[in-house]
């Protein structure tokens, strides 16, 4: 009997028609070492937010729940094009649309839906007959079937929650970076992979605004026991970091250029519009941080009628044996001050 396999390809891994072809060419291989493979991907590089510029021109104030109604779409082209490329490779592929993955979220509305539910039925029935299903990330469907969408960057969790819903020990997570680092490689030229973590300071990274998983994957992986594997999406496709229960103690910095700090008379208020729209964010000297942030904050705030400030600040997260410090420093002092910390903090590793 085949083995089943859970595997996620993010946008930069569709940069242009030639990698569709390296990604199929890669499963395609994994198929005949006898593997089923349930494929979950992200749309084409910068093709949300190029339906986000024309869903703007047409409207400069356009809905959230026409907005959400259209963004989707990207991962789906993105997926139906893998499709193409896998039939191409051999191998019977097959694409579920939203309401046939078996995702349950929340009703759509004018937000990101929340994740209710994973009904492995349908995988099941649709992978007796194919050796790949594809399923474009992040979407699921309300209990009147209706799509929906799981907000930015949440193809992983998909991923997680149909690996937990097919009860499999674990999934592939293929990124243009083959693992976790203690750094930003792009910031700090020293930083290095982490072989092994664990569930809990993957989830304190990713708060804290570093470019690794979605937490909330993370979490569900941890709920579940589902090990996370993370993996190149080219070349030898080779394995980076494995997350799981244990792993090493994780020092690491983390420089979150997309931070947004915010005061204002009302924090508490503040964060819960922010949290209802979907976006994280950490309390850190009086201030409210929205971390890892593509959204206009203040144009989202002010549209919901509360006034803000923005400091022209930034957060930087240092972990120490996975207990994080967090601190704000400005914006043009970022990354020398990431270089700086990783410095000290690699000496404290070495010697821990």
């Amino acid at each position: 009997m085949s083995r089943v396999r859970v595997v996620k390809f993010g946008g930069s891994s569709f940069a242009g028609p030639e990698h569709f072809h390296t990604v199929a060419a890669h499963l395609a291989g994994r198929v005949r070492d006898g593997e089923k493979l349930v494929v979950v991907t992200s749309g084409m590089p910068g093709a949300t937010e190029e339906l986000r510029r024309l869903a703007t021109e047409l409207h400069p104030e356009v809905s959230s729940p026409a907005l959400l109604g259209l963004l989707p779409l990207a991962d789906t082209v993105g997926a139906a094009l893998l499709r193409i490329a896998l039939e191409r490779a051999g191998l019977r592929a097959e694409l579920l649309p939203p309401h046939h993955i078996g995702l349950a979220s929340s009703p759509a509305g004018g937000q990101a839906a929340a994740l209710t539910g994973v009904d492995p039925v349908y995988l099941h029935g649709h992978l007796a007959a194919a050796d790949a299903l594809v399923l474009p990330g992040g979407q699921a469907a309300d209990a009147l079937q209706r799509p929906t969408w799981l907000g930015k960057n949440s193809s992983d969790l998909s991923a997680v929650a149909v690996a937990a819903a097919l009860r499999l020990p674990g999934c592939d997570i293929h990124s243009d970076v083959e693992g976790v680092y203690d750094a930003d490689p792009r910031q700090v030229p020293a930083a290095r992979l982490l072989p092994t973590l664990a569930y809990a300071d993957v989830v304190t990274m990713a708060r804290a605004g570093a470019k690794v998983l979605h937490s909330g994957a993370v979490e569900l992986a941890a709920r579940h026991g589902v090990t996370v594997t993370c993996r190149l999406n080219t070349g030898d496709f080779r394995v980076g970091s494995v997350i799981g229960p244990t792993g090493d103690p994780a020092y690491a910095v983390v420089a979150d250029a997309r931070s947004v700090v915010l005061t204002g008379d009302d924090p508490d208020a503040v964060e819960a519009v922010l949290a209802a729209e979907g976006l994280a964010t950490l309390r850190v000297a009086g201030a409210v941080v929205a971390t890892g942030s593509f959204a206009d904050v203040p144009a989202l705030l002010a549209a919901r009628g509360r006034a803000c400030t923005v400091t022209g600040q930034k957060l930087l997260t240092v972990l120490r044996a996975g207990v994080p410090e967090y601190e704000l420093v400005p914006a043009t002092e970022l990354a020398v001050a990431a270089r700086s910390r990783h410095v000290a903090l690699t000496t404290v590793a070495a010697v821990a």
